[in-house]
């Protein structure tokens, strides 16, 4: 039997709702505030390019320039202080734009594209480089893997992954690379989770989660991964994953965060009626 996930209260909380409602969002973590750009309202297929930024010590929502440009299911992390927006979809096509913003600064800049188009794929830094993993190529899911090095400003392959996935998590854990579910080649939601240390040439397999899960909201933290999508939330710690209390409001899509001592569920698709949310929820946990 799975133990229980350790959460201080063990129940989500709302917190101040989005600004608009949306999911497939790009979005990061930078010293404390949570940044969310670009994405879609799903119901009507209305592309939205604002950048928002929430902080959470003081449950608000700011709003900061827009991004210069559509995308939706693009993947995202956070790289030298700056939040990366790589590829996604767009009404002209799916991209290879790669578009930086700079809190600081308040601006928008380019980098170098990606080496291929690429939607719903996952990204994370680590090891001082970005890297972006799965997604969808062409029609289909991809193994591929690339990787950008900042000093350089060039891309090169990565170590493909064991299996062709896109809606996948990403996270950086313990020194190494963490992909946490996602949908395969059948369309399926599954169990696996890979792991690739930043210098090794082939990804390992992890515990598989407890549950399929894909279009995944994911974090590290305290120790821990935190994986949600829908109806399921789940964390790894001491070698094993446990299942934890179900988002009040069941949604996938979404961002999933670490920030003032509790986890943050952003936006995303509710379901089961596929509208777009403006819900922010937390939950505070111990690690």
């Amino acid at each position: 039997m799975l133990a229980a996930l350790a959460v201080a209260g063990a129940t989500w909380h709302s917190a101040a709702s989005m600004p608009e409602r949306r999911s497939y969002f790009a979005s990061g973590e930078i010293r404390g505030r949570i940044y969310v750009a670009g994405g879609m309202v799903g119901a009507s297929g209305k592309y939205v390019t604002n950048l928002d930024a929430f902080d959470p010590a003081r449950d608000r929502w700011a709003r900061l320039p827009s991004m210069p440009g559509d995308a939706r299911a693009a993947a995202s992390t956070v790289l030298g202080g700056k939040l990366w927006v790589l590829g996604g979809q767009t009404p002209r096509g799916v991209t290879r734009t790669v578009r930086v913003y700079e809190p600081r600064a308040r601006r928008w800049s380019t980098a170098p594209p990606l080496p291929a188009p690429r939607y719903n794929a996952a990204a994370a830094a680590l090891d001082g480089k970005l890297w972006i993993v799965g997604g969808i190529a062409g029609v289909a899911p991809t193994r591929s893997v690339f990787v950008y090095d900042p000093r350089t400003r060039r891309w090169s392959r990565g170590p493909s992954l064991p299996q062709a996935l896109h809606t996948e998590g990403l996270v950086a854990y313990d020194g190494a690379l963490w992909s946490v579910g996602g949908f395969d080649t059948a369309g399926d939601a599954v169990r696996s989770v890979w792991i690739l240390d930043p210098h090794g040439t082939r990804w390992r397999a992890g515990k598989r989660l407890p549950r399929p899960l894909a279009m995944v909201g994911a974090t590290a933290a305290a120790g821990s991964v935190f994986a949600v999508s829908e109806n399921t939330f789940t964390r790894f710690a001491g070698g094993s994953w446990s299942l934890g209390p179900p988002l009040d409001v069941p949604r996938h899509a979404l961002g999933l965060f670490a920030a003032d001592g509790r986890l943050w569920a952003i936006g995303g698709c509710v379901v089961p009626e596929l509208a777009d949310s403006r819900v922010v929820e937390s939950l505070r946990f111990r690690p």
